[in-house]
């Protein structure tokens, strides 16, 4: 597999030219089987993620005029779904109405992400100071326990695992653009501690857990014993790319520790797929994106520790899901999958799936195939 071509040849025109929102700006995720839209509705979240995709391949894979132009009309819906104080909806219409903000700040994080590394590319100010607006209302939001988590009204108060990986992702995308560098590191840092230290993981039983009670309230079933190998293998990933960036050990170490508690147990006895849960309510589902992670994951764990273990897991889940997922003739990859492989669900996008796992994955297996360490892709 050669992911330089496969993402310029395949993966990034199949956005560009199906979903690339030229007239009104943003991204159309929602796509069907055979690529027409079939829903309007904008997830700001993918907003974001999908302007990191551009600039990101832009500096690393290839300066591509129409990279920097997807980049301009993404960038450009802030000014029409930003809210009052800053903040961004989670949902909006075509046009950029608020059709949903839920209090959370994730859509802040990924666009800051994005803004970031639009930046980097771009050096123009105006995209700074947007990066840092978002930003700060994500570190605020996250530093206030009262913010950190918004738990629906009844249900018992939590915090999850993957903000703490969301949070960490956010520090180093926005200090490597040489934004608010001391704050990222100050981040990435209590990110990592809190990822270490408040009790989601559990060493006896190899397992991470999602979510956590923050009273003396216990968790009901479907959280109680959730977990997301998903979210697992992105904190592993973002862990040993922290080692690397600051040449410490102990987080290479501690990332391979998450990369192998986040692999569900005889998973090479089953089936090459990663789960989307894992718990006692879950039912199986293979979607895309825990494939992305756990193959980057894997591969960067070979490439720390030259353990060739960690090469053959990594091309197991790579040949399986690039043989199950992918449309070779249409280009993209579908939704989901049965456990056999068989296609389950066909869409290639949908109000959670657009260009971000898979662009993302593609980067850095180019990244430390072509230089044999991922400095250039964290950096």
């Amino acid at each position: 597999m050669n992911y330089r071509t496969y993402l310029t040849d395949d993966v990034l025109p199949f956005w560009l030219n199906h979903s690339l929102d030229k007239l009104e700006g943003g991204i159309l995720t929602s796509l069907d089987k055979l690529d027409n839209v079939i829903d309007t509705q904008k997830n700001i979240w993918f907003v974001g993620r999908s302007l990191w995709s551009f600039s990101v391949a832009y500096r690393l894979i290839e300066p591509k005029k129409e990279y920097m132009d997807a980049c301009q009309i993404l960038f450009d819906f802030f000014k029409k779904c930003e809210l009052p104080g800053g903040y961004l909806p989670q949902k909006t219409s075509r046009t950029g109405e608020c059709l949903l903000y839920t209090g959370l700040y994730h859509s802040e994080a990924y666009c800051a992400m994005g803004c970031a590394q639009y930046y980097r590319i771009c050096q123009r100010e105006e995209v700074k100071k947007i990066c840092e607006q978002y930003f700060d209302i994500a570190y605020k939001k996250f530093n206030n326990p009262e913010t950190k988590i918004v738990v629906p009204h009844g249900e018992v108060p939590y915090t999850t695992f993957g903000i703490e990986m969301l949070m960490l992702n956010l520090a180093q995308f926005v200090r490597n653009a040489g934004i608010r560098v001391e704050e990222c590191n100050t981040l990435a840092q209590k990110c990592i501690y809190n990822l270490q230290n408040k009790g989601h993981i559990s060493d006896e039983q190899k397992r991470v857990y999602e979510y956590l009670p923050t009273t003396s309230e216990e968790l009901p079933a479907g959280k109680k014993d959730y977990s997301c190998p998903g979210h697992v293998f992105e904190a592993a990933w973002f862990v040993m790319c922290e080692g690397v960036y600051k040449n410490d050990e102990s987080l290479k170490n501690f990332g391979i520790k998450l990369m192998e508690y986040a692999m569900p147990k005889d998973f090479e006895k089953t089936t090459s797929l990663i789960p989307m849960g894992l718990g006692s309510t879950c039912s199986k589902s293979y979607t895309w994106w825990p494939q992305c992670e756990a193959i980057i994951a894997y591969r960067l764990g070979f490439y720390l520790t030259k353990n060739p273990k960690y090469f053959e897991i990594s091309k197991q889940i790579e040949d399986f899901a690039f043989s199950h997922f992918a449309d070779l003739k249409n280009g993209e990859w579908y939704a989901e999958v049965f456990e056999d492989g068989s296609v389950k669900d066909s869409d290639k996008g949908n109000f959670v799936k657009g260009p971000f796992h898979i662009p993302r994955t593609l980067i850095a297996l180019a990244v430390l195939e072509e230089t044999e360490t991922i400095k250039n892709y964290i950096s």
